[in-house]
C-alpha cells in the first residue's frame, strides 16, 4: 500500500483525513442541494470520492492508534 505520510505529525494527518473527507461530504450536501442536477457521472464521481477519502482516512486513524500504542507501551 501507498504511504499517505505527508503530514509528519501523526496526530494532524488523522485530522486532516477527516477533515477532507467531511469537506467532501459537505460540497457533496451543498451540490444536491443548491445545484439539483441529474447528473449521473456527478453523482458516483463525488461518492467514489468521499469513499477514497473514507478509506484513507480510516487508514490514518488505525496507524495512529497502532502507533501510540507502540509509544504507550515504551517501544
Amino acid at each position: 500500500m501507498a504511504n499517505t505520510n505527508a503530514v509528519k505529525d501523526p496526530k494532524n494527518g488523522v485530522v486532516s483525513c477527516w477533515v477532507c473527507t467531511g469537506m467532501m461530504i459537505l460540497i457533496d450536501v451543498l451540490r444536491l442541494t443548491m445545484l439539483r442536477m441529474n447528473n449521473r457521472a456527478a453523482d458516483w464521481t463525488f461518492i467514489a470520492l468521499i469513499v477514497i477519502w473514507g478509506v484513507i482516512s480510516v487508514t490514518e486513524t488505525v496507524k495512529y492508534q497502532k502507533y501510540k500504542k507502540k509509544v504507550r507501551e515504551g517501544k
